[in-house]
């Protein structure tokens, strides 16, 4: 993937253009602020993974000049934690990880040729699993279970060339909050 993303960053040349009908990018990012876990018993989260894939399918025009563009896509996101009761000076805890796949649809706001605002919702499942890996006994059996997931996010993305830029989202996704490199073709 590494040698992937080294050949689309130095084949780029010129100015990008927002994305339009029939574009399509792959954003690849890390997330903070975990959306899977929350209370006094979970600690040691490590940053979020994911990536997504859009496809730029309908373009609406929104008066003079502006555009608007619906996209359809996947997303895939990775997170994990620790949950412990850290109880009695031991370091027992589960290790819980959440993979979620999801459909997600995005409305592209195009007023600039850089700059590409959009919002969006995501559905799909969540597959959750918990596994001891403490020292001492399981307290409860591990479990493995699928969910139901639907989130909702605002983002950005800022195109350095024609193939490559940045991009942060905020919302209900894997993450509250995801940043990352945008590939576009």
């Amino acid at each position: 993937m590494l040698v992937v993303a080294m050949i689309l960053v130095t084949g780029m040349a010129g100015f990008s253009q927002s994305f339009e009908k029939g574009s399509q990018a792959i954003n690849l990012g890390i997330g903070l602020g975990n959306t899977g876990y929350w209370g006094s018993y979970y600690s040691g989260f490590l940053p979020s993974v994911n990536a997504s894939y859009e496809y730029g399918i309908v373009e609406i025009p929104m008066g003079s000049e502006l555009t608007g563009v619906i996209s359809v896509g996947g997303y895939m996101g990775l997170s994990a934690a620790k949950y412990g009761y850290d109880t009695w000076g031991n370091d027992d805890y589960y290790l819980t990880t959440d993979f979620i796949i999801a459909v997600r649809g995005n409305y592209h706001f195009i007023f600039h040729d850089k700059f590409d605002p959009y919002a969006g919702i995501a559905l799909g499942v969540d597959l959750q699993t918990s596994k001891w890996k403490g020292d001492g006994d399981d307290p409860d059996v591990d479990y493995a279970e699928t969910t139901a997931f639907g989130g909702a996010y605002v983002g950005a993305r800022w195109n350095f060339s024609d193939n490559f830029g940045v991009y942060a989202e905020l919302g209900y996704l894997i993450s509250v909050f995801n940043v990352g490199v945008t590939f576009k073709f």
